[in-house]
């Protein structure tokens, strides 16, 4: 399989909680059809790794554990144990079936996730966008926002109601190379799920081709023309993807790119929005500090981010750091 589109290696990033266990059975999906490997990861946070609201709740955990003689390092041995034991158990359920195997990093989870990515490869990272911790229910939207905007793979973050067979997938193009491979993977998804395929573009006053202003005919609306030269780049955008455009149902607005992709998404009914990483200005995280995570927080469905082609993550890797170490399975 064209690893540029398909998936390869899949890691799922799992707390144990019900959305974990959401993202963990749109793996399984995925990689029933598409034949890929799975990962199952769990991170034990350390008392240093306090950027989620867990931190500070379980330093204070550790600290009465130490006062009542339990060293930190028996405390981790312990929890490695206990996490090893329910992935294992997650593991059994689809052995033999998949290829599947079970990792525990110590650290932070977005960075531990991203640090496995650039060890081992894995082109798509699954993850929950809430979850629960041993001791203190905790937020992972942070956790999935680090990842959509550090990890170098593709990543998915399911929502527990859209999980599994998609019945409606809409991707959102602006026409740039890394939308061109949002798309195409968004169209894999759906073939592979029978689903109904949306692309969308939305006008706004950046699509604007430099040169069009001063090319539009004397008396005709400005509006009209750039609908004209957006529809015309649609056209050729679909012909470069070399599918059947039947299959595809076209969609054009105007307006601010997250709050169109939103009521989109709400007017399809879509499961699963797939957009690009890095819009029309090239700059990285740009078009995810606008679009992404404004999606991720306000639509109800999953999200699929795809990062351009030699994307490099800001987090470097050590191999030689606590929060690289993890235990195979």
């Amino acid at each position: 399989m064209n690893s540029k589109l398909g998936f390869v290696s899949i890691l799922v990033s799992t707390d144990f909680s019900p959305p974990s266990e959401a993202a963990f059975q749109q793996a399984v999906w995925l990689a029933r059809k598409t034949g890929a490997s799975i990962t199952l990861a769990h991170t034990l946070q350390t008392r240093h790794s306090s950027s989620s609201e867990a931190g500070p709740k379980m330093d204070l955990l550790l600290d009465l554990l130490v006062n009542e003689g339990e060293s930190l390092e028996d405390f981790q041995m312990e929890a490695k144990r206990e996490a090893d034991a329910k992935l294992r158990r997650l593991a059994e359920k689809i052995a033999g079936t998949i290829q599947v195997q079970t990792s525990v990093y110590v650290g932070e989870p977005y960075a531990e996730v991203t640090h496995a990515v650039q060890r081992e490869g894995y082109d798509l990272v699954l993850a929950g966008t809430r979850g629960l911790a041993q001791w203190e229910q905790f937020l992972v939207g942070s956790t999935a926002k680090r990842l959509i905007r550090k990890c170098p793979a593709s990543v998915w973050i399911v929502k527990s109601e859209h999980f599994g067979q998609p019945k409606v997938v809409l991707a959102a193009t602006d026409f740039s190379e890394v939308s061109r491979k949002a798309v195409s993977q968004g169209l894999m998804i759906a073939q592979h799920a029978n689903a109904e395929f949306h692309l969308l573009h939305v006008v706004d006053s950046k699509d604007v081709p430099k040169d069009a202003i001063s090319k539009i005919p004397k008396g005709s609306s400005l509006q009209q023309e750039i609908n004209q030269e957006a529809s015309k780049r649609m056209d050729e955008f679909i012909a470069s993807l070399a599918v059947d455009r039947a299959s595809i149902q076209v969609h054009q607005s105007w307006g601010a790119p997250w709050q169109e992709i939103r009521r989109a998404a709400k007017l399809q009914a879509a499961d699963l929005v797939v957009i690009g990483t890095v819009g029309r200005s090239g700059i990285q995280g740009l078009l995810l500090g606008n679009t992404a995570e404004k999606i991720l927080d306000t639509c109800d469905c999953s999200i699929l981010t795809v990062k351009p082609e030699g994307f490099v993550s800001p987090l470097k890797l050590d191999p030689g750091s606590i929060t690289s170490r993890s235990f195979g399975a």
